[in-house]
């Protein structure tokens, strides 16, 4: 016979002893929460991973047609005055003109 401290229970059984039940944590951020700030505020919800604007009706038929308030998702977005969705257009495509003058210009040089 083995002596008592070579006689161990292996970890997996431990582990199942030992085990509790957890609820999943539920999100902190729900899609109506994120609908109810954007609407009070008269701002957009903006994705910024995707790079993409929504009215918070848009959102919600959305949230409720397709992913159902992924948590990750929810938690990303951001709720945003729309107007700075267009200033930042518009700086991008000032900045795309600006290159593009740049290039035309070498163009031009080159084949003088």
């Amino acid at each position: 016979m083995k002596p008592k401290e070579l006689i161990r229970k292996s970890e997996l059984e431990q582990k199942r002893e030992n085990y509790k039940y957890e609820e999943p944590a539920k999100p902190s951020v729900t899609c109506y929460a994120i609908y109810q700030q954007a609407k009070a505020a008269k701002h957009w919800i903006y994705d910024p991973e995707i790079k993409r604007w929504q009215t918070p009706e848009e959102f919600l038929e959305l949230e409720k047609r397709i992913s159902g308030g992924e948590s990750k998702r929810l938690e990303r977005l951001q709720i945003k005055d729309p107007m700075m969705g267009i200033d930042a257009a518009y700086e991008q495509l000032q900045s795309l003109k600006d290159r593009m003058e740049v290039f035309v210009k070498k163009v031009i040089i080159y084949y003088k």
